[in-house]
């Protein structure tokens, strides 16, 4: 089992909080740090969400040139938002700067107004989504790359610099519908569902399982908090309670077949989230073996 830490996504910190804590994270023994993706919070999304996002790029940037070993990803892109060939040469320059270390989470978004705020078009955000993945995957991979798609159609240049992973590193997809569990076959190398109970997931990964091979990852990110009971009005799938009950609760995932946790600290301050990842470290991922990763 590989564990992840999500950069805080629902209150206000400084850039210099996300850089130590990837920082911490590392030398705690986490395998990945992941940035969220938004570029302009409506009003009414304003307490659900931070009203300010860091443009995950550039954090993970910044945390890449102050870390040496654990994974960077991106939990989730929302893919229709930007030029695809604009995004495969920033996420390139980030696998190059960091050594090989991303992992590249999309999703097709689901936040209309944000969509309106960034003139991008709401319907058909899942074709399009499925094409820039073939845009990326394009440019990434050939040294003269050509497409020819209903939104992209290009020919006749280079691209540089390529991933340094070979062929290309690994593009992980997000959503819990049967449209992103198909994205997710067709063109990555991982899915990734939030909000998702164990049972739920051994039903899922036992449908997805004819139609991927035996390298696939399965990750779920949920939210984490520790008490020293557990909040029965939390939803299940949570990572809620004692560190026994998360324990167990992780097992659980393993047995659906997942290997990659990104715990979703909920937290209300800097040293409260340093301390809970301290604590998440020693008595938690203790708990598991690192063996057998598919990172």
């Amino acid at each position: 089992m590989k564990f992840g830490i999500c950069l805080p996504i629902r209150r206000d910190t400084s850039l210099e909080f996300n850089v130590e804590l990837g920082i911490r994270a590392e030398s705690f023994g986490f395998d990945s740090i992941w940035a969220s993706d938004h570029v302009a919070v409506p009003n009414g999304q304003v307490g659900r969400f931070t009203q300010h996002f860091y443009d995950p790029f550039v954090l993970l940037s910044a945390i890449a040139a102050k870390t040496s070993k654990i994974k960077i990803g991106t939990s989730l892109i929302i893919l229709p938002y930007r030029n695809p060939v604009v995004v495969a040469n920033m996420v390139s320059s980030l696998d190059v700067l960091s050594k090989g270390r991303v992992i590249f989470g999309v999703a097709t978004g689901w936040l209309k107004e944000e969509f309106d705020i960034l003139g991008v078009p709401f319907k058909k955000r899942g074709k399009r989504t499925n094409e820039y993945i073939e845009v990326i995957k394009e440019l990434w991979e050939n040294d003269s790359p050509e497409y020819q798609g209903e939104y992209f159609q290009f020919s006749d240049f280079k691209f540089d610099p390529k991933p340094y992973q070979k062929p290309h590193l690994p593009i992980w997809v997000g959503g819990n519908s049967e449209y992103a569990m198909q994205r997710a076959v067709k063109y990555g190398e991982g899915w990734q569902p939030t909000w998702v109970t164990p049972d739920e997931m051994d039903k899922l990964t036992d449908q997805m399982n004819d139609f991927v091979d035996a390298d696939f990852v399965y990750s779920v990110r949920n939210r984490v908090t520790i008490s020293t009971e557990k909040d029965k009005s939390l939803p299940d799938c949570y990572f809620n309670g004692t560190v026994d009950d998360i324990v167990k609760i992780i097992k659980d995932y393993e047995r659906a077949g997942v290997s990659n946790i990104l715990f979703d600290p909920e937290t209300k301050s800097d040293d409260e989230t340093f301390n809970l990842i301290e604590l998440l470290s020693k008595e938690v991922i203790k708990e598991f073996s690192r063996e057998g990763s598919h990172l």
